[in-house]
């Protein structure tokens, strides 16, 4: 909304100032009637005819004088008039702006909503204008469909929660529309001098954000040209963080903009105690306004909110009595858990709404309460180094994604409530890992654990799915205590209890896609020849016949498939094959199974290497795989390289495209068994990204532990697992004898 010139003949102006009420002079206020007549002087003074200003005022006896010598014609700022106004008078507007202004009491009504209270209120009857309800009157077609191509509203008022024994006794705030047929082009620019549940400030009969408006206004209006609104807020946030910082001030205005849209959006003023980012700056300004309707459906909570808090907050609480929403949310941000507290302290008899917990984990990371996390830090100090090193596989077995570099009970506990966010609707991860460690482990601290997460799952509303949860983990360890070997060990060799799909793509022919194939299925010793293709198939033709294969011959997340290919197919990324690619139930083959490739040229010239390294995989870990400079390109430079590592396990590459069929040949002729790399990004990148995915596995669930973080990206878009490879190539499981097309 940038400074334009304007015919300011053309705009017309709305004027409400309240200072007397009817509830006598505990309700009076000295300052209203001086902004309102600050705000007419500037517009009259640009140009905008008196005529064309509504000048609506109910001033103390002191003021009244002012007013009249303004504007003999002003009007009582009652409910009838108010009403008569923006109802009927409006109607007719010839106008290409509109300006209100409203100076007078604004309380918190039940329900969250903004109540400008009318001249007629009193103690026991509190009476106004729904402020949202009046927005949204501006929006419509009540307008002229035609005219008023732009408002400007400005709000100097309180949007205060009042003490329960006086909020009993505000009436719902009058609405001026029901049924709105929204007017999209119409621009609204609405300011206000507080957040919701906070209070408007005066200084020397005069509100103060009124006076800080009126002077960015004016420096912005020079000339006459019509003033640029967002300079004018920048302006206005300059200087509210200026007494912030320098008087300690904590009233923070906020600005609603709608440019032709329906919605528009909230700017929120005030710097936050820390830096955040934008997402997390959105994400704070909804915990506001959902603090604040807590607070409004029971006003005086606050204070006793605060009280509970100073015993779990290590820092002071808010000076103001009772707090504002803004301030209790900024407090409990300088706490660790402190938002997710707040929010059990102030919903305990309802839960908290999902997208509110999802605010919680992005200003903090955490959706334990303070009282949750010690406990839980408490149990798992307890357990012992080998009880938590045992917890910590639990849940590196149920989610392999997570790290879990520390066993420090603090360090363990944030680190897995940093990464397992709890789902929508659904028991956290947390829980759950919680749950199958417990079943498994029994004892003392297992049914402390049990009990903590139950309170947990009650606090959130989720009883009844952690005792699904819990009967599930209860089943699962007495099927392992009765025959651990029919239970899937993830730690153990891929393929073992449900053997193998070896599929052997011979080289491309004719247009470089299609290959002859064939399929065999080994458990053990024993092999079954499955399909065999002497005519070349295109890869999707080899797609659809081993999604037929493996529906007959092969058990979900188990069965190890292997493809056996040329050095110059390695790189094809077989385990994003579809299944039912055409139907309904679409699916990656990696995320089904283990899926890895394997390549039997160039072995035998050093055998003895292969098998040297092959016996290293059952007892490393990733960490004990070889990282390959990426600065490497020649076969001599990483056979070289390698030779100074004959106890490596594996090899991680990040070398460039262009270098990978030298690297793939170096690796394959120095007996490298296990060979991982990044489909899509090298050098630095490819790096940052394998480190983080592989972290500290154990060797010989790596092909597990690929399935996961395949199904993991399928999930999410930006997840890297689909761009793993991965070449897991074991000398004692070989294809059968005969490995041309006579076989078997």
């Amino acid at each position: 909304m940038t400074a334009v010139e304007h015919d300011w003949r053309r705009t017309h102006a709305v004027i409400v100032a309240v200072e007397q009420y009817s509830g006598g002079d505990g309700w009076t206020l000295d300052g209203p009637v001086n902004d309102a007549l600050a705000m007419r002087t500037w517009l009259t003074g640009l140009g905008v005819p008196p005529e064309n200003i509504r000048l609506l005022a109910s001033p103390t006896e002191g003021n009244k004088a002012a007013v009249e010598a303004a504007d003999r014609d002003y009007r009582p700022a009652d409910g009838p008039t108010i009403r008569q106004v923006f109802m009927e008078e409006l109607r007719s507007l010839d106008a290409d702006r509109l300006w209100i202004y409203w100076a007078g009491h604004g309380v918190q009504a039940p329900g969250g909503s903004w109540s400008l209270l009318y001249p007629e209120t009193r103690d026991r009857d509190m009476r106004g204008l729904d402020a949202l309800n009046l927005m949204t009157l501006l929006r419509t077609e009540h307008l002229p469909k035609w005219g008023v191509d732009r408002v400007t509203v400005v709000i100097d008022a309180c949007w205060q929660a009042l003490p329960l024994r006086t909020h009993l006794m505000i009436a719902e705030p009058e609405k001026l529309t029901k049924r709105p047929v929204i007017n999209n082009a119409r621009e609204i620019y609405w300011m206000r001098a507080c957040q919701p549940g906070a209070v408007s400030k005066n200084q020397q009969g005069a509100g103060l954000f009124t006076s800080v408006l009126l002077r960015q206004l004016e420096a912005a209006s020079a000339g006459g040209v019509a003033p640029d609104l967002d300079r004018v807020w920048q302006g206005v946030q300059d200087e509210f963080e200026r007494l912030g910082r320098e008087e300690g001030l904590r009233q923070f205005p906020t600005v609603h903009i709608s440019r032709g849209d329906r919605n528009g959006e909230d700017i929120p003023l005030g710097p936050p105690p820390s830096p955040l980012d934008e997402q997390q700056r959105r994400e704070r300004a909804k915990l506001i306004h959902a603090i604040g309707a807590l607070l409004g459906e029971r006003p005086g909570r606050a204070a006793e909110v605060v009280v509970g808090l100073c015993e779990q907050f290590a820092t002071d609480p808010p000076a103001t009595t009772p707090p504002s929403a803004e301030e209790l949310v900024d407090w409990a941000l300088e706490n660790p858990h402190g938002i997710v507290t707040l929010f059990a302290e102030l919903s305990a008899q309802a839960p908290v709404r999902t997208e509110i917990r999802k605010a919680c984990h992005v200003l903090q990371n955490q959706w334990l309460t303070r009282a949750e996390h010690a406990e839980l830090v408490g149990l798992l100090e307890r357990l012992g180094r080998r009880g938590r090193h045992d917890f910590a596989e639990v849940a590196r077995e149920k989610y392999p994604t997570m790290a879990l570099p520390s066993l420090d009970p603090a360090a363990l506990v944030d680190d897995l409530e940093a990464v397992l966010l709890p789902p929508p609707k659904q028991l956290p991860q947390l829980l759950r890992v919680v749950e199958h460690f417990a079943a498994l482990c029994g004892g003392a601290v297992a049914g402390e654990l049990q009990a903590w997460s139950l309170e947990c799952a009650k606090r959130i509303d989720l009883e009844g799915q952690l005792h699904e949860r819990r009967g599930e983990a209860q089943e699962h360890a007495e099927r392992v205590q009765a025959d651990p070997d029919t239970v899937t060990d993830q730690g153990a060799p891929p393929g073992g209890g449900w053997g193998s799909i070896q599929i052997r793509l011979h080289a491309p022919s004719g247009d470089g896609q299609r290959r002859a194939y064939e399929v065999w299925s080994r458990r053990g010793d024993n092999v079954n020849s499955l399909a065999k293709a002497d005519t070349p198939a295109s890869l999707e033709e080899i797609q659809r016949g081993l999604d037929r294969l493996l529906g007959g011959h092969a058990r979900t997340h188990d069965t190890l498939v292997e493809f056996f290919v040329t050095p110059t197919d390695l790189e094809l990324a077989v385990h994003r094959w579809q299944l039912d690619a055409e139907g309904r139930l679409e699916r990656s083959l990696g995320t089904e199974y283990p899926v890895v490739v394997r390549c039997a040229e160039l072995r035998e010239h050093q055998r003895h290497l292969w098998e040297r390294r092959w016996e290293r995989v059952g007892t490393a870990g990733t960490e004990d795989l070889h990282w390959l400079s990426a600065h490497y390109e020649t076969f001599k430079q990483v056979n070289g390289d390698l030779q100074g590592q004959e106890d490596a396990p594996g090899v991680v590459l990040t070398s460039p495209v262009r270098a990978r069929s030298e690297v793939f040949n170096a690796c394959l002729f120095g007996g490298v068994p296990v060979l991982i790399w990044h489909g899509e990004a090298e050098g630095a990148a490819a790096q940052a990204e394998l480190e983080t995915l592989l972290r500290t596995e154990r060797l010989r669930s790596l092909p597990q532990h690929l399935r996961k973080l395949r199904s993991a990206s399928e999930a999410d878009a930006s997840h890297h697992g689909r761009h793993m490879a991965l070449l897991w190539d074991d000398p004692h499981r070989p294809l059968p004898d005969q490995l041309d097309l006579s076989a078997p």
